[in-house]
């Protein structure tokens, strides 16, 4: 049965190495049938609660594109060992109460699968995806038990250019058939 796949890619450099991995895994989802979309949060305010109810009109916006997903698949680079900030105000504003006096993660992020990947320097990715797991976990989320993490060649860096290879697809194809068997 097709699904709908909600990509979020941590980076939001317009050539993100990690949007190379989101479009390898989406492309291979369509490819099973599933139906795709990638998040667009660059306009998101930061998380304040002195504006947090009404909420403002683009988080209202993030929060029913989410609300229409069956699963999240977040890809993330590591800054500083974890998480960019702009991900984790994303998913600080996903995670709140959407009623003033309601309190706990919105009932559209409970108990959904979330799927975690990265590409990164020679970590790949490690810490930040133990962190988005954490994190996922702690906003009521079901994190996928696998995550995948590229180490990202010296070449990347210096050409701002990354091409999978075929073990980098193999890796990937492995935690795409486990996330497909989770859905």
């Amino acid at each position: 049965m097709s699904k709908n796949i909600l990509f979020i890619n941590g980076s939001l450099r317009k050539k993100s190495f990690n949007q190379t991995l989101v479009d390898y895994i989406k492309s291979q989802l369509e490819k099973k049938g599933h139906r795709v979309e990638q998040l667009d949060f660059i306009n998101l305010p930061l998380f304040n609660q002195d504006i947090e109810f009404p909420a403002p009109s683009e988080v209202q916006k993030i929060r029913d594109i989410i609300k229409k997903s069956d699963a999240l698949w977040i890809v993330s680079p590591e800054y500083n060992g974890t998480f960019p900030g702009g991900l984790k105000n994303l998913l600080d504003w996903a995670s709140r109460p959407i009623e003033q006096g309601v309190f706990g993660p919105p009932s559209f992020i409970k108990d959904k699968l979330a799927a975690v990947s990265g590409a990164a320097g020679r970590s790949g990715a490690a810490s930040v995806r133990e962190n988005l797991i954490k994190l996922l976990t702690s906003m009521s989320l079901k994190p996928l038990g696998t995550s995948t993490g590229i180490v990202l060649p010296t070449e990347a860096f210096q050409t701002g250019e990354f091409v999978l290879s075929d073990e980098n697809k193999k890796e990937l194809d492995k935690q795409i058939d486990d996330f497909v068997k989770a859905l």
